[in-house]
């Protein structure tokens, strides 16, 4: 049988695409699992609080089922260098909390490769306002509400404890609602990135560092940009109290600058450490029970 003049041709062509088909595929994106949630327990699952032109920012609402007096409130936020991370890794202390009597607000926000500072206090600023605006659609008080983040959901707390006026963090709808938390467990989060350790890490790590990642500037073109980050820049006599929760092997000395500033301002303050706890320690046995343990305790003191 003749081949046709132009088939070879044809085939030529055709060869890139018929390897590629024939390649092996990445997998699809795994879906997140979803939290196992206990009988007693009463989830709405990714709620949407706001919507900025990047994403829709989502919340998952976790409180006891029982019916009764409204409860205390909490805001929950991730930990992750500001760039990375996701709700669903703080779902278990979510849960953990709800189940000794809060309603807990687990918060997803803007990373740094979505949008640049301060857009992440902004929206964790917003979920707040979300809390106490919808707090009897919750069954949560609107005068008893709080805050809890591990690392860079640390440091973001802490904004929202020193600064829930400032304009620059203030976005979206609802701007006559007050931001003020009465109460606020900060789990390894800098309160400073402006220390002389930070200075350093940032010139040596350049562009791979977490604080150029979020905030978008080396630190020595625009230094004003990391004090203005810094929540001790806000630290007030209007501060509400603040628990410091951090492993013994995860720097404990971080939190003396900003415990020794919220003594002098006359702030209830205290820090809490874990014996022999690493950075993350709160999402593992046994530190993870010792954690909720001892920010319930906190809470009952400031919000019960």
């Amino acid at each position: 049988m003749k081949i046709p003049h132009f088939l070879p041709a044809l085939l030529l062509s055709l060869a890139p695409m018929l390897a590629l088909a024939q390649a092996p595929q990445p997998a699809a994106k795994a879906a997140k699992p979803a939290p196992v949630i206990p009988d007693s327990i009463k989830a709405d699952l990714n709620i949407v609080y706001g919507h900025t032109p990047e994403q829709e920012l989502k919340m998952d609402v976790y409180r006891p089922k029982s019916d009764g007096d409204p409860l205390p409130a909490c805001v929950l936020v991730h930990g992750g260098g500001w760039v990375e991370g996701d709700k669903e890794r703080f779902s278990p202390l979510a849960i953990g909390l709800a189940q000794r009597g809060y309603v807990v607000a687990n918060v997803e926000y803007r990373l740094g490769p979505v949008a640049k500072y301060p857009a992440a206090v902004q929206d964790c600023n917003l979920a707040v306002r979300y809390v106490r605006t919808n707090a009897t659609r919750f069954g949560a008080d609107s005068n008893r509400i709080g805050a809890w983040g591990g690392s860079a959901g640390g440091h973001l707390v802490g904004l929202l404890a020193a600064a829930p006026t400032e304009t620059k963090f203030l976005t979206g709808d609802d701007r006559n609602v007050s931001a003020k938390v009465r109460a606020t467990v900060v789990m390894a989060g800098p309160m400073e990135l402006n220390t002389e350790k930070s200075i350093e890490n940032y010139r040596k790590q350049k562009e791979n560092s977490y604080g150029f990642k979020w905030i978008g500037k080396l630190y020595d073109d625009a230094p004003e940009l990391y004090k203005e980050a810094s929540p001790i820049t806000y630290f007030s006599k209007d501060t509400g109290p603040i628990l410091f929760l951090t492993g013994s092997l995860d720097n404990p000395a971080r939190d003396t600058a900003p415990m020794d500033k919220l003594k002098s301002l006359g702030v209830p303050t205290q820090q809490v450490v874990l014996a022999d706890g690493k950075h993350g320690c709160w999402m593992r046995a046994p530190w993870q029970e010792q954690c909720l343990e001892a920010v319930d305790t906190f809470f009952k003191s400031y919000l019960k």
